[in-house]
């Protein structure tokens, strides 16, 4: 059978000795102050868990009760992320199920449910900066009821990211002073014209990963493909792809240097896209996957995640035809995509994607002003 698990094992000591040393050397390379991300990779894996995929859920009330939720998830190795709170509301305000979440005790509950059955535990939810300390705290809160990870679902139209560049820095300050090791995510639309609409950069400096929402089918519209191709992302004429979508995202999230975990689109309507999304993630060793969402997702999508292990090749069939781009409809109202801006990384930049106009690296401060935009998917928020 090989060698034992303990011949893997390093005592608690030697890992912290190790790690000062790894810090210690990148102080050595020049780098100064080390980068706090780095420290909170080495304190998280401390506790290391075993890979999985996710799953989204919004509301009990259009997803299901815990029951309903565990029954669909347990034994199949997928976690499951419930939104807890939208600004400074925890989502009972919204969502009016027996088992909504009602505040720090309730989101420990609902994660000990979870657990007991085998479905690890994530939380997400809508910060809004009007008073970022506040949110902060319930962020915070959150973490230490027991979600493994949050997920800041972070986009610049109405009912979401609302203040500035400072209030993201002092969400962040509040946040990382009560919870510095704590797994922070931010989810964001990664449409290259889109992604500077909220404070990236200022969230990403807190964060340790980025779950960007790729919608093969809602984003293959005539208007998308107009806005990619203004950005330098010429659409195939088979239309916005999985694969497309994918390669796009991949390139443009790079100069951020964090965890890249997909979000693929639950209710694709051919359920044979799905293997070829994640194929084309892990061809970019994007392993990690996550869904949104449970309600609307085919039991069979998430039968072949819980088949998929992250980190080991999908099995992908043949490429299958995806559909091209609608013809547009001359009886319907005439919409357009704005003209892209370009965003420049400051002087102290050392890389952005090539071809695109919107990132900047992590340690940028450069913000745009939020504009309307998709939600987090075409269910709308509350």
């Amino acid at each position: 059978m090989g060698r034992g698990i303990l011949e893997y094992n390093i005592s608690r000591r030697r890992f912290i000795a190790g790690s000062a040393v790894a810090i210690g050397a990148a102080a050595s390379m020049g780098l100064g102050q080390c980068d706090p991300a780095l420290i909170r990779r080495v304190q998280q894996n401390k506790k290391p868990e075993t890979p999985h995929h996710r799953i989204l859920a919004w509301q009990f009330s259009a997803d299901g009760g815990l029951d309903a939720l565990a029954s669909a998830l347990a034994g199949k190795g997928l976690g499951i992320v419930v939104k807890t709170h939208d600004g400074t509301d925890w989502m009972s305000t919204y969502d009016h199920a027996p088992d909504a979440i009602t505040g720090p005790d309730r989101v420990a509950d609902v994660a000990r449910y979870f657990e007991d059955r085998g479905v690890p535990f994530h939380a997400w939810c809508v910060p809004k900066g009007l008073d970022p300390d506040r949110e902060a705290n319930m962020a915070a809160d959150v973490l230490a009821a027991g979600a493994r990870s949050l997920v800041l679902d972070l986009e610049g139209s109405s009912g979401f990211w609302s203040a500035g560049g400072a209030e993201a820095v002092r969400y962040g300050e509040v946040l990382r002073a009560r919870s510095p090791f704590g797994r922070v995510d931010v989810s964001i639309d990664p449409r290259p014209w889109r992604i500077n609409l909220a404070p990236m950069n200022e969230f990403v400096a807190f964060c340790d990963g980025i779950w960007p929402q790729l919608y093969w089918d809602t984003f293959n519209t005539p208007d998308n493909a107009d806005g990619y191709s203004r950005s330098g992302f010429p659409v195939p004429s088979t239309g916005i792809t999985p694969e497309f979508i994918v390669d796009v995202a991949a390139q443009v999230l790079a100069a951020y240097e964090r965890d890249i975990i997909p979000v693929g689109q639950g209710a694709a309507a051919d359920p044979a896209t799905w293997p070829r999304f994640a194929h084309r993630c892990w061809e970019h060793q994007l392993f990690s996957l996550s869904v949104w969402r449970l309600g609307v997702t085919r039991a069979e999508t998430l039968q072949y995640l819980a088949n998929t292990v992250p980190g080991a090749e999908p099995v992908a069939p043949p490429p299958t035809p995806t559909p091209t781009q609608p013809t547009p409809n001359p009886f319907a109202t005439k919409t357009s995509t704005p003209t892209p801006t370009r965003t420049h990384a400051p002087a102290s930049a050392t890389s952005t994607p090539t071809r695109t106009n919107t990132p900047a690296p992590a340690s940028s401060t450069s913000t745009s002003a939020p504009s309307a935009t998709a939600s987090f998917t075409s269910t709308p928020h509350p």
